[in-house]
């Protein structure tokens, strides 16, 4: 019972919220229009609410790292370009050509004449004034006071000898020799030593049959022999200023003690001048004496 008289209850709300059909007539005058009342929203009745979707906000973009700004550098200062040099043409334009052809005045050329003027007086020379003459100048050569030592080879020293005939005609042949070495050695101005080795091979007559007859058995005999020498042992200076060279002179193979006189000058190097005689048959050079001389001039030269 109480059901049905819910329901009723129910029906009686529904039909008092109804408004009149459409098209009626209001007695007032009015027409209303077809409007329909929207029952009262429930919690039952009402739809889900919706979740309305919004686009996703994508992060910003993080901002790239500014670059460092290159250091401005001073601004150079404008280069003057060089002015361009004028045509031969350009030239021409420029210069009178009718006076160009004329000689220039000679007043015109600095230092060409004499400007100065001729009142202005000028200091009058001195009486009996002469032009000075250079000093006379000597030249001194200097002695060394410390030891010397000089190489001795043929481009510094001469080694000679002459021989010659018997009868009336000597016909004196010279000969040299081109190598050979040794040293002069000084001290205090004065000629200590001297010692020269000689390659009796290098001998030279300047005649070829001459030269090649000296090279053989009868004189040096330079197959067995190939060396000839000579050794200072002792050297003293004599009144007359002139140096006694003592020392030994090996000639195949046979030494012996010689002494002979020699002009000698020590300065920065040792100059010797010397000339003498030797007897060949002393050392065992005895070929003939009766047609060649046994005596043999000697000629040496140091500083030639």
């Amino acid at each position: 019972m109480i059901r049905l008289f819910g329901l009723l209850l129910i029906g009686t709300v529904v039909c008092l919220g109804c408004k009149p059909p459409a098209g009626e007539v209001d007695h007032s005058g009015k027409t209303e229009t077809n409007t329909t009342t929207t029952p009262a929203a429930t919690n039952e009745t009402l739809p889900p609410p919706t979740e309305s979707t919004k686009p996703k906000e994508e992060p910003a973009a993080e901002p790239a790292p500014m670059k460092e700004m290159p250091e401005a550098k001073p601004a150079e200062p404008p280069k003057e370009e060089p002015k361009p040099e004028a045509t031969a043409d350009e030239a021409t334009n420029e210069i009178d050509v009718d006076a160009a052809a004329q000689p220039t005045p000679a007043d015109s050329v600095e230092g060409l004449l004499d400007t100065t003027s001729t009142t202005e007086e000028k200091p009058a020379p001195e009486v009996g004034a002469e032009m000075k003459k250079p000093e006379a100048t000597e030249t001194v050569a200097v002695e060394a006071a410390g030891p010397v030592e000089v190489t001795l080879s043929p481009d510094n020293t001469l080694i000679q000898f002459v021989g010659t005939h018997v009868g009336d005609e000597p016909k004196p042949r010279t000969g040299k020799f081109g190598k050979f070495q040794g040293t002069a050695k000084a001290d205090g101005g004065k000629l200590t030593s001297v010692a020269v080795a000689i390659e009796t091979a290098s001998l030279d007559a300047g005649i070829t049959d001459l030269t090649n007859h000296l090279k053989n058995a009868d004189f040096f005999d330079v197959r067995n022999h190939p060396e000839a020498k000579f050794t200072s042992t002792k050297i003293e200076t004599g009144e007359d200023g002139t140096t006694k060279v003592t020392g030994d002179l090996t000639i195949l193979g046979n030494t012996k003690s010689i002494t002979f006189p020699a002009k000698v000058t020590v300065g920065k190097d040792v100059k010797l001048d010397a000339e003498f005689v030797i007897d060949r048959l002393e050392f065992g050079m005895d070929y003939s004496p009766d047609k060649v001389h046994k005596d043999v001039t000697m000629t040496i030269k140091v500083g030639k």
